[in-house]
């Protein structure tokens, strides 16, 4: 028996399965230690550098959480799911080129796979690439994409001067979660740059009940008003 409770001969699907279940129970010094053992039998076992650099991740070690899932990449170049895994470290670490370059590779190995375009866009917008992540949110929306990547996709199209496809992408993220006053003022925003100031009312009196202190609301508001009293059809 080893010190970490296991038969010495114990097979490295056997481990692997162990370790999974002390990683997901919240054994990390348990799972770590079987992580490490595998790796000694099977350097290249692919599915326990994944794991384990998940594992190192949740632990905030984030730099040898890169290097063990770019070591999964050489060791399965068709796993779409460590991709994703590596690219959302990249970001964690501030390296979006990094990080777009692993989102496209996943893209290539599973185009359908939602957490994958959600990435992508998130990169691309880190990367100042505004168009490309405009792009990768709008495929995410296709796929099922929840609130808060519509109103990062409603951002990015009114950053390319689609300001008639932003408002409707911030719509859909407001009917989805009502509840964020920042989508409330974003759209009240773009309405009001549009002219259609009573709508714009509408979406910042919405952001105040949200957020009832939020003063760029209020000025906004009073901003609106007097421009409808000096307007001709008031008088």
């Amino acid at each position: 028996m080893t010190a970490d409770g296991t038969q010495p001969d114990r097979l490295p699907a056997d481990l692997l399965a162990m370790a999974f279940d002390h990683h997901q129970t919240g054994g990390f010094e348990e799972a770590e230690t079987l992580y490490r053992r595998i790796l000694v039998i099977e350097p290249a076992r692919a599915e326990a550098l994944h794991r384990y650099g998940l594992l190192v991740a949740q632990l905030g070690r984030l730099e040898e959480a890169d290097r063990l899932l770019g070591w999964t990449s050489a060791s399965a170049a068709t796993d779409a799911e460590a991709a994703v895994n590596h690219g959302k470290i990249l970001r964690a670490l501030q390296k979006p080129e990094s990080a777009v370059r692993r989102f496209r590779q996943a893209l290539v190995l599973n185009p359908a796979l939602l957490t994958t375009m959600e990435g992508l866009g998130h990169a691309e917008r880190e990367n100042g690439n505004t168009t490309e992540a405009a792009q990768a949110y709008g495929r995410a929306a296709l796929l099922g994409a929840g609130p808060a990547v519509l109103h990062q996709w409603g951002a990015a199209l009114d950053h390319n001067g689609l300001a008639e496809a932003a408002v409707e992408a911030l719509r859909r993220s407001a009917r989805l979660d009502p509840t964020v006053p920042s989508v409330a003022i974003r759209l009240a925003g773009i309405l009001h740059r549009m002219g259609r100031d009573e709508d714009a009312a509408g979406w910042y009196r919405r952001a105040l009940v949200l957020q009832p202190g939020h003063g760029g609301a209020y000025v906004a508001l009073s901003t609106i008003a007097a421009t409808v009293r000096k307007s001709p059809s008031s008088t």
